[in-house]
């Protein structure tokens, strides 16, 4: 029988019990080193927890001799674990099918953000990855609750565990983040009071006082959380347009005949089927000595919700070990309290009294010597005659305390044995390295890290998991239509809506302020994590970068005022990005690019209207010729005939009409003497100047959307066609 099968008639009690006790043998030899190893870390001058018991008790209870803490293993944990703090990994989604969409991504990383913050999960993730630094695992969970007492509507939250020997997950499980465990605890000890009081229809008092298994003791009662998974026969159905479907994920009234799917009437063709088995998750809580789960229910998810971190695991001859950076360092820290315990030690044995002085050098003075360690006088004064006359040697002052060569050795080999057994240099902690330049420093700095590097790389592989878990649990928790808060990395709340009836993964939304509506059934996703410095540490770095450049360039204000503004964290900085960004040129504001577009088009339109003029200028010239030429024919005509077959009043009418049209002739070529191109280029200069001076309207807005007509020219072959075209007034 394989070890994860629930054994034959068994209950849920008796299994869960059967487990725990097998996981209890399995974790117990890596967690009472990971106990011993976060003691030490936590180790002081009060505490003693970085000293041997026996060897403590024996220097400072029997023999009286110092026992130091000079806790630098502290120090060297706090590199790492700050590290991890500055430079937040973040979640990113990626969509990895034909029916997921990129903005549906984006919309559930912001939604893991948002549970991010609501959670607090910083502090989840840095207990978490503190406990691995030290003991070498650190675990945190994914809940689902009712959002308030009065609301039916679930949500996803992220919670801390602060005890990692209060879980126990599966030991088959062999990926790092536990993804494939198939079972897992979340124990809790309460008071028998607190049990009383939170299971009332419990009889706690039948249960006695001992249990071999440690789930009843004389004041504390062993409650847990109980997670495992079974797995379900089930039918796998490949429809025509190659999307698997489950026969249990088949809507309700849906029904299989042979090679068709019928749904609400709909007949769609089967191409392939085959039996399959899914996983379904369990969830039960068990108290004490309890024969019956206390609660139980379905677990929505796909994965076991405990999230794992481990600092240094390696499976050595089938033996898991598994530890934080402690573990090497605790010998040489050993070294350093020793090493300043002997020393003080040395020291203190020495003699105070700062003078040597024979008796009676010092007869009748004896209180004012002895005192002379104690007090600062302007002289010392002591006796050089006996009485009979002989000289008496002057007290002399005794030579300093001098250290041992071997001492000062020792404490200054066991501080470099603990850098040397971190890998982290004496830059990584500020102190004078060997290297002089920046750049030398910084690669000594990169060193250091990258001798710590599997720490965080650790915890980002909890992440992934973690991002994994709630991208499973949101379409199955939140499965109703609603507006879900999401957070940019920008730390801006945005709202979209989620519609599980949507079928496709992404549309555009009509409302302002929805980015859009989404359906995360639609598609598969995949999670990465990006490392580095959190968006406040880049927003500060970039606020500097910027006032730089801006001390540079007396122009950078005017095209970025509003983004320089943005980054500050001043009082009054979003509002001043406000109104920079009102002064923006147009096209750096908000719908710049609409407004290029107009502008240029409507540039375009003015060159084609100078083009058209220029054309419509020469067709005048050469119609004012044509003009010319046929008055002079018809005066040479009346001149030659004396007018002989003309009447007076005939020839009276020729004349006028000749006059006539002589002077509309020279009308046309005065005026085009004075509209020529040159004449026009002001003009239409000054168009395209208050274009450009003035916002684009609604309407021009829609216009952009729609193809430019092309101006068609205009061509007139007498004055009248000119003037009905409307060319000739907008000559003038």
């Amino acid at each position: 029988m394989a070890e994860n099968a629930k054994p034959e008639g068994d209950s849920i009690v008796e299994t869960a019990k059967k487990r725990y006790d097998r996981a209890a043998e399995f974790y117990a030899p890596n967690r009472m080193l990971a106990l011993e190893d976060t003691r030490f870390a936590m180790g002081d001058s009060d505490n003693g927890w970085q000293w041997p018991a026996d060897v403590y008790r024996d220097r400072s209870n029997v023999n009286k001799k110092p026992c130091l803490t000079i806790n630098t293993t502290a120090q060297h944990c706090n590199q790492i674990i700050n590290n991890i703090r500055q430079n937040r990994p973040a979640a990113r989604v990626l969509p990895v099918d034909n029916g997921a969409d990129k903005k549906t991504a984006e919309i559930l990383a912001g939604m893991i953000r948002s549970t991010q913050s609501v959670s607090t999960a910083d502090t989840a993730h840095d207990l978490a990855a503190e406990h691995a630094i030290y003991g070498g695992e650190g675990y945190w969970r994914i809940v689902t609750e009712y959002e308030s007492y009065d609301s039916f509507n679930q949500v996803v939250l992220i919670k801390a565990i602060p005890n990692p020997r209060m879980v126990f997950i599966d030991p088959d499980a062999v990926e790092p983040d536990r993804s494939d465990a198939k079972w897992g605890f979340i124990f809790e000890d309460i008071p028998k009071t607190k049990c009383e009081e939170d299971h009332p229809d419990l009889d706690c008092t039948s249960w006695g006082n001992t249990d071999p298994r440690g789930w009843v003791r004389k004041e504390m009662i062993r409650r847990a959380e109980y997670f495992w998974c079974e797995y379900v026969d089930d039918v796998l159905y490949q429809l025509q347009d190659g999307t698997p479907v489950l026969q249990s994920d088949l809507p309700e009234g849906a029904k299989v005949y042979g090679e068709v799917l019928n749904v609400a009437g709909n007949m769609i063709p089967i191409v392939n089927k085959r039996s399959t088995k899914r996983k379904q998750w369990k969830w039960c809580k068990l108290v004490g000595g309890s024969e019956k789960p206390i609660e139980e229910r379905d677990w929505p998810g796909s994965y076991l919700p405990i999230i794992t971190v481990v600092g240094k695991e390696l499976n050595v001859d089938n033996q898991i070990v598994r530890k934080g950076i402690v573990r090497d360092l605790k010998d040489s820290a050993r070294m350093v309290n020793y090493s300043y315990s002997a020393a003080v030690e040395t020291l203190a044995l020495q003699n105070k009294v700062p003078y040597l002085a024979s008796a009676e050098a010092t007869e009748g003075f004896e209180s004012i010597w002895g005192a002379a360690n104690l007090e600062s006088r302007a002289y010392l004064p002591w006796n050089e005659w006996t009485e009979d006359g002989k000289q008496i040697s002057m007290p002399k002052r005794q030579e300093s305390a001098v250290m041992p060569t071997a001492q000062v050795q020792m404490l200054q080999l066991s501080t470099e044995q603990m850098r040397a057994a971190s890998g982290q240099q004496n830059a990584n902690f500020g102190i004078k390295s060997e290297a002089q330049s920046g750049i030398g420093i910084q690669r000594l700095k990169v060193q250091g890290e990258t001798a710590t590097f599997h720490f965080p790389d650790n915890l980002v592989r909890a992440l992934k998991y973690e991002a994994k878990v709630l991208i499973d649990l949101y379409p199955k928790v939140l499965d109703t239509k609603q507006v879900v808060r999401m957070l940019g990395l920008d730390g801006v709340d945005k709202k979209a809506m989620l519609d599980p009836d949507l079928t496709a993964a992404y549309v555009e939304s009509t409302e302002k302020d929805l980015e859009g509506i989404f359906n995360p059934n639609v598609g598969k996703y995949d999670v990465t994590i990006d490392t580095g410095p959190s968006f406040q540490t880049q927003r500060q770095e970039a606020s500097v970068a910027m006032t730089e450049i801006a001390s540079k360039d007396p122009g950078f204000m005017q095209i970025a005022g509003d983004l320089y503004w943005r980054n500050m964290d001043v009082p009054g900085s979003d509002e001043l990005a406000k109104r920079y960004e009102k002064i923006l040129p147009p096209n750096l504001q908000e719908d710049g690019g609409d407004q290029v577009a107009m502008l240029g088009q409507k540039l375009q339109q003015a060159e084609q209207g100078l083009e058209q003029a220029k054309l419509l200028v020469g067709k005048m010239n050469e119609h004012i010729q044509e003009l010319e030429k046929k008055a002079d024919t018809e005066k040479t005509k009346l001149i030659t005939a004396g007018m002989q077959q003309e009447t007076a009043q005939e020839a009276q009418e020729d004349a006028h009409n000749i006059n006539t049209y002589k002077a509309e002739t020279e009308r046309l070529k005065a005026l085009a003497d004075k509209i020529t191109p040159e004449a026009l280029s002001p003009l239409i200069r000054q168009t395209i100047l208050e274009i450009l001076a003035s916002p684009p309207l609604p309407e021009e807005r829609e216009a952009l959307r729609s193809p430019v007509a092309e101006p068609e020219l205009l061509e007139a072959e007498s004055p009248s066609e000119m003037t009905a075209t409307g060319a000739q007034p907008g000559l003038a």
